[in-house]
This record gives C-alpha cells, sequence and structure tokens, in this order.
C-alpha cells in the first residue's frame, strides 16, 4: 500500500509546475521519509508519525514536514488516491516564531562587498544588495535577463516559479556595465574563470571571509536581501506592498518578517559601539 502512495506522491511532486527544484528535492525527501515510517494514511498512523518526528528533528523541521504532507495528501485527494486527508482533522504542529534577524545597514554590507577582489564576486553580491534578489535567483540569471536600455531586470526563476520585473539601481548599472565589458560569456550573467555558473560554497566563504575581516561578523548573502528590504523601507520610506513585489513574496507576513523592527536596527546599532581608551 505505502509503494503505491509514494509512487503517486513523487509523482504528483514531480509533475507540479509550481514547485522549485529545491521545494522538489525537499518534498520528496519528506514523503520517502514518511512512507519509510508509517503503515497507511490514516490518524493513527499520522498520530505516531508525528510522535517520531517530535522525537527526531527540531520544531521547524517537524512543522515543515507536516504542511508538506498535507498539501501533498489534498493532492491525493484531489486525484482520489486518498478518500479524505487524515491531516485536516489532526492539529499540527505551529511554525515556530521566525527567529531575530541579525541588522546589518546598508553601509556596513557596502563595506564588506567593496573588499572582494574577484570581480565576477563582486558585481553579484552589489546586484544582491541592491535588488533583494535570492542567491539562487541571481545565480541563474541569464544575460538575456539583463536590460540595460529599459534599466530593469527578469526574474525567471523566483521561488515557486514566480517571475518578476526588477528596477535596475544608478549605479547598480554602472558595475554591470563595467563588469560585462570583461566578460565574453554569452549565456549566464555570472560565472567563474571557467565558464561554469558560481560555486556556491566558494562564493559564500567569500562573503563570510570579507565580513569577518571588516565587520568581525558574518554577512550572508539572505542578510543582504534583509538589509535590502529594511533600508527600502525604513530609510527611504517605500511602502510594504512595493517591498513585497520587490522581494518576490505574494504574502505581506512574510515580507514584514524581512524588515527589522527599529528597536532591532537601534539594539544592532548600539551593539557595535566599542569603548574607546581615554588619556
Amino acid at each position: 500500500m505505502m509503494t503505491f502512495y509514494l509512487d503517486r506522491l513523487l509523482m504528483i511532486i514531480d509533475q507540479s509546475p509550481s514547485y522549485s527544484p529545491l521545494t522538489k528535492k525537499a518534498y520528496r525527501a519528506d514523503v520517502r521519509h514518511f512512507c519509510t515510517h508509517a503503515e497507511t494514511i490514516d490518524i493513527p498512523s499520522l498520530h505516531r508519525y508525528i510522535t517520531l518526528l517530535k522525537q527526531t528533528y527540531a520544531p521547524t523541521t517537524v512543522a515543515r514536514r507536516i504542511h508538506a504532507l498535507a498539501t501533498l495528501f489534498d493532492a491525493l485527494v484531489a486525484e482520489r488516491a486518498l478518500v479524505k486527508n487524515p491531516l485536516a482533522h489532526i492539529k499540527k504542529p505551529s511554525r515556530p516564531l521566525p527567529k531575530h534577524r541579525t541588522a546589518f545597514s546598508y553601509t556596513d554590507a557596502r563595506r564588506v562587498i567593496e573588499t572582494l577582489q574577484d570581480d565576477t564576486v563582486y558585481a553579484f553580491y552589489f546586484l544582491l544588495l541592491h535588488t533583494g534578489l535570492r542567491f539562487t535567483e541571481a545565480r541563474q540569471l541569464h544575460l538575456m535577463d539583463l536590460d540595460l536600455i529599459e534599466r530593469q531586470l527578469f526574474v525567471r526563476h523566483g521561488k515557486g516559479q514566480k517571475t518578476r520585473y526588477l528596477p535596475l539601481h544608478d549605479e547598480l548599472i554602472t558595475v554591470l556595465t563595467r563588469y560585462l565589458d570583461q566578460q565574453t560569456n554569452t549565456d549566464y550573467l555570472f560565472v567563474n574563470n571557467t565558464g561554469r555558473l558560481l560555486d556556491p560554497n566558494q562564493t559564500r566563504k567569500q562573503l563570510r571571509l570579507a565580513s569577518q575581516q571588516v565587520l568581525n561578523r558574518t554577512l550572508r548573502p539572505h542578510d543582504l536581501r534583509v538589509t535590502f528590504a529594511t533600508t527600502l523601507y525604513r530609510e527611504h520610506h517605500a511602502d510594504l506592498l512595493t517591498v513585497m513585489r520587490l522581494l518576490g513574496h505574494s504574502d505581506a507576513k512574510t515580507t514584514q518578517q524581512y524588515i527589522l523592527p527599529s528597536s532591532e536596527v537601534a539594539r544592532s546599532s548600539i551593539n557595535r559601539l566599542t569603548p574607546t581608551m581615554h588619556q
């Protein structure tokens, strides 16, 4: 029985046009784990499985897996492979509150990026800081996605396969133009010296080492996305809907998690103060 459900669930995942490659990978792992440890899809089996998850994984992982299964079980019901979704009658684990994000000012983020020696990596992170793009979105950009005449960028690999257009900052256009003058590739926007896409681990490592040297803190690519959103909203008074659309969110509640509260920004600024020696 579980072999049948496993096959159906994997097919649903593979055929869904709304799931990104990373989401599909996670969902495949989720259903394989469930089908290995559950006897069938009913309320008693789900109760036992949720107990197992709580004993093994962090609350965030438990909530994500259960919410994923609930979505997939709905698809089974829709195609009549399942009479009803048992998770509709089980209280699902609540998602833990998001952790407080570390505040990095635009100035501090810019200082770190300006120390990067690799021209491609510099242009890559300059783009992230001025567009709020996700790391994967920026890494998969094609040259044809960049329109310097209309001063905009087409994001074709958004989360959930959503596309969007982004306006380009004046200085960002200058940086990208200078970068492209040195490139000979004709496909992807950002490639290494061998013509391949940037290595994710090495690219992240360069930002991490630079930030530890400059700020004595670790600046991650996703922090640039938070800095972009917070700076637009707090300092340049962009409305929430505009920030939401630029980030590619479909829910304003998600966007609000990216805009750091004023108290958090202030606390982060205070924490960067260092004592001085008085003569």
